[in-house]
């Protein structure tokens, strides 16, 4: 069973990946969608923006309530998770809800179901409510004493995690859709370069597109393509109208996404050096890199930890440019960039790989 934040339909992460990944190796999966509360209509998490990834060994359960968010209604749903863990009896439970764990992982402790606390971004650097005090100073805590495992995508909440238990806890990484990975396969590499930049991704504040949008205005024989949703989608189109070569078109279906990367000169990750950002694996980083292009990138730690030598860093406009320039103006460096990603793509940040190492887990006596 999966316990997520985000609706199934919304754009695919790790949170449809996983299952679906585990799900070809032939067990049954059950995807808990988060509650629907009155009020939430225009919460970006329940955006359906990417249907039809549907899989026969999954089964989908939507829920949905009269209520309004609040304490009561995070009891309930607290609750609401047990019962279905009740009612299903999984063999084992995958969460990725920080708010919404405690409770499941208490009620499979005593059941001696195994409950993993797949610990994607840190976010209470991102929620500054009350809520995200109580993850940090109350849940967090008792989540790292009592599930069964802790998986971690980035290195700094591994890090965090391993001071609190030291046992049974897991660095594993980010990776690639497979379905993105099949399709750019199948992609032929254009014969001549297709004078455009194409970038796919939450329009959330942990990128910076002013920045990016700056940069650009410096290539006039660039086209930048973004595509995504976000509560920046407003802001962002109103900032790239006056601008002849930077185009800002909303969200795209999931099919569309690999010949866009396979048409992009090289990849751009404006990523704003901030703590969170900081300790998040990037998936955007693995799909330029699924498509064997180089990519330039704000120097933040998680980044560079994946990465290494193997892309190209940046801080501010200037450097932005000058490493824009140095691509334009050495293909083979490009191309050597692009082929030594793709080689950790098809090393480590596969879901292929990914899921073995949650079976192991999962299969421990």
């Amino acid at each position: 069973m999966f316990i997520s934040p985000v609706d199934w339909d919304y754009y695919p992460y790790r949170d449809q990946e996983l299952p679906l990944a585990i799900a070809e190796r032939g067990y049954r999966c059950i995807y808990l969608n988060p509650v629907r509360y009155r009020g939430c209509e225009k919460a970006v998490r329940f955006a359906r923006v990417d249907r039809g990834k549907h899989h026969p060994q999954i089964r989908i359960v939507d829920r949905g309530s009269g209520w309004r968010r609040s304490f009561i209604a995070w009891i309930h749903e607290q609750w609401l998770n047990i019962r279905a863990i009740r009612k299903h009896r999984p063999g084992a439970v995958i969460s990725t809800d920080h708010l919404m764990s405690l409770g499941p992982c208490i009620y499979c402790r005593l059941k001696e179901i195994p409950f993993v606390f797949d610990v994607t971004d840190s976010w209470e650097l991102v929620d500054r409510s009350t809520a995200g005090l109580v993850y940090r100073r109350i849940m967090k805590p008792l989540l790292a004493r009592y599930a069964f495992a802790v998986t971690c995508t980035s290195h700094r909440q591994f890090l965090d995690f391993k001071k609190r238990r030291k046992a049974n806890t897991h660095l594993i990484s980010n990776g690639i859709s497979p379905r993105i990975l099949e399709q750019l396969d199948k992609q032929r590499a254009p014969e001549t370069p297709s004078g455009e930049v194409n970038f796919v991704g939450s329009l959330r504040d942990w990128y910076d597109f002013d920045l990016l949008v700056d940069v650009f205005r410096e290539f006039p024989g660039i086209q930048l393509h973004i595509y995504g949703w976000g509560p920046l989608l407003g802001a962002i189109q109103e900032k790239t109208a006056p601008v002849p070569n930077v185009h800002c078109h909303g969200s795209i279906e999931h099919r569309q996404i690999p010949g866009l990367l396979a048409r992009s000169l090289f990849g751009v990750l404006p990523l704003k050096e901030n703590e969170l950002n900081h300790s998040t694996c990037p998936i955007k980083l693995f799909e330029y890199w699924g498509a064997s292009k180089a990519v330039i990138s704000a120097p933040v730690d998680e980044v560079r930890r994946v990465g290494g030598a193997s892309l190209l860093y940046a801080s501010g406009k200037v450097e932005f440019v000058k490493c824009i320039r140095r691509l334009m103006a050495d293909g083979d460096l490009r191309r050597r960039l692009g082929m030594e990603g793709r080689q950790k793509i098809d090393e480590i940040h596969h879901y292929d790989h990914i899921a073995n190492q949650f079976l192991l887990i999962l299969n421990k006596p």
